[in-house]
């Protein structure tokens, strides 16, 4: 399925609003967030969306999709991602699948897939990282808001 996440990403990557989306070529469908500011670091601003998304075989799988303003300093390479000390399933996107709009400056780096248990606490509090690469570290938050607003458009598309 996190073959089929990376599909998904630039079906929503650039997007304010979120949404519904469905692939009939590969059986995928899901729901989307709103894209918001997760960090203003001063040399590199990252965007965040939250995915909820199934396959033909109904395995879910939710994201935390991170995208990258580009500036023009250097291009951002996150290769680790943190949570209180443990180390969270994060996944690299090397293609740069970003927009094709024309409007859009954004770069997707990857995703960290989460959990029902991180789900249900981030959609009360938040969810905090951080992100580690050859630059360093980044702090990210993403606001309750992102995962509850996923959460209810999961539940809306799942409603007859």
């Amino acid at each position: 399925m996190y073959r089929y996440l990376v599909i998904c990403v630039g079906l929503a990557a650039c997007v304010s609003a979120g949404g519904e989306f469905a692939s009939p070529v590969t059986g995928i469908t899901g729901t989307y967030s709103q894209q918001v500011v997760i960090s203003d670091h001063p040399h590199h601003v990252l965007y965040g969306h939250v995915v909820a998304l199934t396959d033909d075989s109904d395995a879910p799988v939710r994201a935390l999709v991170i995208s990258h303003r580009r500036n023009g300093v250097h291009r951002l390479r996150i290769s680790e991602a943190y949570h209180s000390g443990r180390e969270l399933p994060f996944r690299r996107l090397d293609h740069r699948l970003g927009c094709t709009h024309g409007h859009c400056r954004n770069d997707a780096l990857g995703f960290i897939a989460l959990g029902p248990g991180i789900i249900e606490r981030a959609t009360r509090e938040g969810f905090s990282a951080q992100l580690l690469g050859p630059y360093g570290r980044i702090r990210i938050h993403a606001p309750a808001a992102l995962f509850r607003d996923m959460t209810t458009r999961s539940q809306q598309s799942d409603t007859p």
